[in-house]
């Protein structure tokens, strides 16, 4: 009888496999931070981009109208005259857009980015309920709802209070009294820029949705314009001390800036190109205004 060969089955024991289903979990554990900081790393150049399309869209409406910069809340005055002349904003169908809309900036730049939402509102919320709404058969309230939507939550504020002027809220800066007391601080030419790769115009920003128009929102990531840490000498430091990106008041911690990439914000200059800024950058008084001298200036009255 010729011998017989015993087959022999390896199997895992129970500690080869809890060892492996350490291993396993511990490459997991190293893995996950490094995959979330690319998704925000990725987050933050698409942001970026969309700050160069928006600085391209920018300056194709200053060369459009005589080399003047965009306005980014329009004056009584200034918004009847261009009903006068027909030439207020209008969306994608035509129609025009009403004065509580259209005196903020979005309206009047989003032509020039041919209505491509996505250049301008970063928050997927806001474009998918204004797109749903713009390709409406027929005009509804929802459709003048979500053009003051837009109006309000664009991703990127603007800096008006000194580049382009417009400052929604605040009077002084445009009434004779205040430029009698303060005298004009804003540019709104594009010649009058004594340093374009310095000064900006465009900054991402943040607010608190309006509880009406979006239910449940709380922080929503975009407000049309941003202030700035500094203004008039008579009131002092606008900004708290510190960033919170947990704050009730985005406007009084940080004049409405976001830093919401780890830290960092997006800042579009106004020579066109986009740069990732962190606290420090955005308190320097000298990229908000043509005219500052040094990180804490502020516009001084002029007392006879």
């Amino acid at each position: 009888m010729s011998p017989r060969k015993s087959q022999q089955t390896r199997a895992f024991t129970l500690i080869e496999l809890l060892v492996v289903i350490a291993i396993i979990a511990m490459l997991i554990g190293i893995l996950l931070p490094a995959l979330g900081s690319a998704r925000d790393s990725a987050k933050a150049v698409r942001e970026q981009s969309g700050m160069s399309q928006l600085m391209v869209a920018y300056t194709m409406y200053a060369d459009a109208h005589r080399g003047a910069l965009l306005t980014g809340f329009l004056s009584d005055d200034h918004w009847e005259s261009m009903v006068r002349k027909n030439t207020v904003p209008r969306d994608t169908r035509g129609q025009a857009i009403g004065a509580i809309a259209g005196k903020r900036y979005p309206w009047r730049l989003i032509p020039y980015l041919d209505f491509q939402f996505d250049g301008l509102y970063q928050d997927h919320r806001v474009t998918e309920g204004l797109t749903d709404a713009l390709e409406a058969d027929n005009a509804s309230m929802h459709d003048h709802t979500m053009q003051y939507v837009a109006s309000l939550y664009p991703s990127f504020g603007l800096n008006s209070y000194f580049v382009g002027g417009g400052a929604n809220g605040d009077e002084l800066p445009w009434s004779s009294a205040g430029r009698r007391v303060f005298g004009k601080f804003h540019v709104d030419k594009m010649y009058q820029v004594q340093r374009p790769s310095y000064l900006m115009t465009f900054s991402t920003a943040r607010s608190i949705a309006e509880p009406a128009l979006l239910p449940g929102y709380g922080m929503i990531e975009g407000y049309f314009i941003v202030k700035p840490p500094r203004l008039y000498s008579t009131s002092g430091r606008q900004w708290e001390d510190e960033y919170s990106a947990s704050t009730e008041f985005p406007e009084s911690n940080s004049g409405g800036v976001s830093l919401r990439h780890k830290g960092k914000g997006i800042a579009g200059m106004i020579d066109g190109h986009a740069e990732q800024w962190g606290w420090d950058e955005y308190n320097d008084m000298q990229h908000w205004s043509n005219d500052a001298t040094s990180k804490d200036w502020q516009v001084e009255a002029r007392i006879p």
